[in-house]
């Protein structure tokens, strides 16, 4: 009659077999060590450091009385020191979401073309697009 053990550690089994109860622990040793090989080498020798790099804080500045109108919002975030700095539509965006302000993207590019258009800003190009400031210091 023949016998079977078998012995699971993790994912990695053995088993071992004999014709009688002595015959496998004689065994058992040897198929231990084996298991134990088995899981040495299978180890993750290396362990792999991510890292992420950190996302900037925008720093935005906070404008009150709310605005009454988009351009207005414009026009008083560009008024600020954060303003001195060109700009580009897409930070402008992100500032006025920080201070709970939404409008859509076309809306505030439309204001951002009348205000330079007008001569309230000036429009810039540089390395991220265009990007703008107020023409004269409010």
């Amino acid at each position: 009659m023949e016998l079977e053990l078998k012995i699971r550690k993790g994912d990695i089994s053995i088993t071992i077999r004999g014709s009688s109860k002595e015959e496998i622990l004689q065994k058992i040793d040897d198929a231990l060590a084996l298991l134990e090989g088995a899981m040495e080498k299978l180890k993750v020798k290396k362990i792999e450091t991510i890292t992420i790099p950190a996302v900037p804080i925008v720093e935005a500045p906070h404008i009150s009385p709310p605005p009454a109108s988009c351009r207005d919002a414009i026009v008083k975030l560009l008024s600020t020191d954060w303003g001195k700095t060109p700009r580009t539509l897409s930070e402008i965006i992100e500032a006025m979401k920080i201070n709970g302000i939404y409008f859509e993207k076309a809306r505030v590019a439309g204001d951002l073309l009348a205000l330079t258009r007008g001569g309230i800003t000036r429009r810039l190009k540089t390395e991220a697009g265009f990007a703008y400031i107020l023409a004269q210091p409010v």
